[in-house]
């Protein structure tokens, strides 16, 4: 079993960076919760039109995915954990004593928090963040990739659904619009100091995505936001030496004071290996 335990002090010693394109395997919805007089819900767009992905929305999907994934009996047999962040779930998950999901519902401050609750967090929480303690993930907002976007949304039509019985509701008609499919995104997500077994979760993520396991913004139970990562790269920054430190502050550049990782695809077998001992 996995008893390296958490890494959540404070110093900045190293930085893992993924990244890669999120290509649309179907149409996307990020809502921006607005209409127009063309559609009751526009998507999500820059200043200049561009549509986007926040980085919080994908953030936030792979998140509910490794919530899941760790609830595998043979990841939890290991050691790795995950609270699933409802008070009604906790028991049944594999960090029954992680402290954020009673933090979320008592809604008390984080100054109260002791270092045996730190300890205790699960490893989601570490790695994504906990009323107590910052998540050591950064996902950047995704930029659509000019090349691959035809400039246009689509306008699909929706209906509302009596979920007791199973067919439309008369007169609930809605439309809304999508980014058409094979669309593609700049993805680049950043860890911050993370311990193997974090590493090793996170990894298990990417991989995940590549696979097209995790889907991203809204209507997803009607088919949409499916997606597969490609192009990945891994970067490795290490901030525990002032040298290389220093070169990398002072960089405008990716190749000083930042090493890129030869093989990405090894590089996220050797991490998710350390989910399992190695």
């Amino acid at each position: 079993m996995n008893t390296a335990g958490h890494n959540w002090t404070l110093r900045m010693d190293r930085r893992v960076r993924f990244e890669g394109q999120l290509r649309m395997e179907s149409a996307l919805h990020v809502g921006s919760g607005q209409g127009a007089s063309h559609t009751d819900a526009t998507v999500l767009r820059h200043a200049d039109g561009r549509p986007f992905i926040p980085g919080s929305s994908l953030k936030g999907a792979l998140r509910s995915h490794l919530e899941r994934l760790a609830q595998a009996p043979a990841l939890g047999a290991e050691g790795v954990s995950s609270c699933l962040l409802y008070p009604d779930k906790q028991e049944e998950s594999t960090a029954p004593d992680c402290p954020t999901p009673g933090w979320v519902d008592a809604k008390k401050d984080a100054t109260e928090a002791t270092e045996e609750q730190f300890e205790a967090l699960c490893h989601t929480c570490t790695l994504f963040g906990s009323p107590i303690l910052a998540g050591k993930v950064r996902v950047l907002d995704l930029d659509v990739v000019e090349r691959t976007y035809g400039g246009g949304v689509e306008v699909r039509d929706g209906v509302g659904i009596d979920r007791d019985r199973g067919k439309a509701v008369d007169g609930v008609k809605f439309d809304y619009e999508v980014v058409p499919g094979d669309t593609a995104f700049r993805f680049s997500l950043a860890a911050e100091n993370p311990d193997p077994v974090e590493l090793g979760l996170l990894a298990a993520g990417v991989r995940e995505m590549q696979r097209g396991q995790v889907a991203v913004g809204g209507k997803t139970t009607r088919g949409l936001g499916a997606c597969v990562l490609e192009g990945l790269s891994v970067y490795h920054a290490d901030l525990s030496d002032p040298v290389k430190l220093s070169e990398y502050l002072t960089s405008r550049g990716e190749g000083t004071g930042v090493s890129e990782v030869d093989d990405p695809d090894a590089f996220l077998d050797e991490c998710i290996d350390h989910l399992f001992g190695g």
